[in-house]
């Protein structure tokens, strides 16, 4: 690893310069989940937004620890993620960070299968109707576009030019240090920077952290695996 070390919205972030994974960023307010222990805690942490025979779980023995969100060749409606259970207590215009390692390790199959990772507000069954939303989000493939919603500002499904395959994980990162151009990154190279996604409605958002896949009644597959969650702010109270 080639540590690397930069300021950001007034915050120190050290990172790998070869995968661009923060390995920390020095802010009053820093956590993170490796998803590295024996079972997915959805009793102080997690809550589970499973429907159908969709699945959240760890992956048995998997290096550093993994998180799976799959769905099932049932035929049927589905939905696998996680949030806060909509304890929001991240906020919006504190410099907020969140970053994901994620990889698709079943493509989605259909166009009705949908993932979604990143920040929102209250959980919604139908991800269109999540009021606030700043995701990374993928629609039946491996491309990836980003997409935010503050109730008044919305910015849909925006091309990043990336398109992942089984085989690749993606760090995938949301800067939220300026709130009228929130800032998307894969792999360390910021993507749909020609598009400025605004938030700034209500600076003092509060918001959580969010991943999900789900699909219409089909039994088209797919698997999102979650490596680690990090975010990042500085305090607001």
């Amino acid at each position: 690893m080639s540590t690397k070390a930069r300021y950001e919205g007034g915050v120190l972030r050290y990172y790998d310069g070869t995968t661009f994974e923060t390995v920390h960023a020095f802010a009053p307010l820093w956590g993170k989940d490796d998803f590295e222990k024996q079972a997915l805690d959805t009793t102080v942490g997690w809550t589970a937004l499973d429907t159908g025979d969709a699945t959240e779980a760890l992956v048995e023995d998997a290096p550093s620890g993994v998180l799976a969100l799959a769905l099932a060749a049932t035929s049927e409606a589905e939905l696998a993620g996680v949030s806060w259970n909509d304890k929001r207590t991240l906020v919006l215009n504190q410099g907020l960070n969140i970053e994901f390692r994620f990889r698709f390790s079943v493509l989605p199959s259909a166009s009705t299968s949908i993932v979604a990772i990143g920040l929102a507000g209250d959980h919604n069954a139908t991800l269109d109707t999540v009021a606030e939303s700043i995701i990374f989000r993928a629609d039946g493939s491996g491309a990836i576009t980003v997409e935010n919603d503050d109730t008044s500002n919305e910015t849909s499904k925006v091309a990043t030019g990336v398109t992942v395959t089984t085989n690749d994980w993606v760090v995938a990162r949301i800067d939220c240090s300026d709130i009228a151009d929130i800032k998307f990154y894969l792999n360390g190279n910021r993507v749909a920077g020609g598009t400025t996604f605004t938030m700034a409605t209500v600076p003092t958002l509060a918001l959580q952290p969010y991943a999900r896949i789900s699909k219409a009644s089909s039994a088209s597959v797919g698997t999102v695996q979650i490596d680690y969650v990090k975010w990042w702010q500085n305090r607001s109270a």
